[in-house]
């Protein structure tokens, strides 16, 4: 009856092969043992199961010394390159994390506008001149995972559990329509009210997304049905339908404050609180993290929490939005 092989993972391979070479350099398992500060026992029996796995005989044994099989030469060439491969690819990586230099791939939503994205990274760049960005604008959730992103920009209420993120910040929102919508229509008093009259909402990942709202006073909360007029993955979208009066919307209120000056939108239910999204740096793993990325991440959060950055950009994308959906 045939016993198998036992099965080694990778690791151990490495590590049966390094003792393998500790016993041939030194020309005994005790030395050997002693050199890696590993019992006997265990150095014994790992090269005891390397021969096994590989089906040849790599030592001699005697009672006085430890020597090479003409296999085992051969097997201790190999072996000693691929033990020096690892080491110089764990060197190489180290130095590699470790410095300040290399590519980051860095995914924003397009809302958010790269002219706003521009001095922060131009500022880090300068900072270290040898680390190179790949900004990819865009609204997709899964851009991390099509295009190999290191890090991501993200305002969300809530991300994917596979996601580790850090919280730099938040977006406060509000209802708005255009006064020519009001006029017609009505103003809503009461987010039930809602129900009664067409909505631009956001068409996020998963669906709709609902519209929650709290009384700061009474502490009533309340999530009203919805009549969806239009649905958009885009809040340029919404802001250039809400402005076309189209329907009442949910908008960062840095976004819609400007179209409210100039009389163009009119706030709606602002006695009543929305849930604000959190501004998210969002990335796959939290350890093993180069310390370019990890440097970026800070740089962000400080520039975020020195609250000089304007959260979203409107102007030419909203009109060019508009002008589609006239069309």
């Amino acid at each position: 009856m045939s016993v198998a092989a036992p099965h080694h993972a990778p690791m151990d391979r490495l590590k049966a092969l390094e003792i393998f070479a500790a016993v041939a350099e030194r020309n005994s398992f005790t030395r050997a043992a002693a050199s890696l500060d590993l019992s006997t026992p265990v150095v014994t029996r790992a090269v005891q199961e390397l021969e096994q796995s590989l089906g040849l005989r790599l030592l001699q044994r005697s009672t006085r010394r430890v020597s090479l099989t003409r296999e085992g030469e051969a097997a201790l060439a190999r072996a000693r390159g691929v033990i020096g491969a690892y080491a110089a690819l764990m060197h190489s990586s180290r130095q590699h994390g470790a410095e300040m230099a290399g590519d980051i791939r860095f995914s924003a939503p397009a809302s958010f506008g790269a002219a706003r994205l521009a001095p922060l990274l131009a500022g880090f760049m300068a900072q270290h001149p040898r680390v190179r960005i790949d900004l990819v604008m865009g609204d997709c959730a899964d851009a991390m995972e099509d295009g190999g992103v290191d890090l991501a920009l993200r305002i969300a209420q809530v991300l994917p559990d596979d996601l580790v993120a850090r919280r730099i910040g938040e977006v406060p929102m509000g209802v708005y329509a255009a006064p020519g919508y009001l006029r017609t229509r009505g103003l809503p008093r009461h987010p039930d009210e809602l129900a009664g009259h067409d909505c631009v909402v956001h068409s996020g990942p998963g669906g709709g997304r609902a519209w929650q709202f709290s009384h700061p006073v009474t502490q009533e909360r309340t999530q009203p049905v919805l009549r969806q007029a239009l649905r958009a993955n885009h809040v340029e979208a919404l802001m250039a339908a809400a402005l076309l009066g189209q329907g009442l919307a949910v908008l960062p209120r840095v976004l819609a404050d400007p179209a409210v000056a100039r009389g163009e939108l009119q706030p709606v239910l602002a006695a009543w609180n929305c849930p604000a999204p959190g501004i998210f740096l969002a990335y796959r793993e939290r350890q093993h993290q180069p310390l370019r990325v990890r440097k970026l991440i800070d740089h962000l959060a400080e520039a975020f929490d020195s609250g000089d950055v304007p959260l979203l950009q409107a102007g030419a994308a909203v009109q060019r939005t508009q002008a589609a959906l006239l069309h």
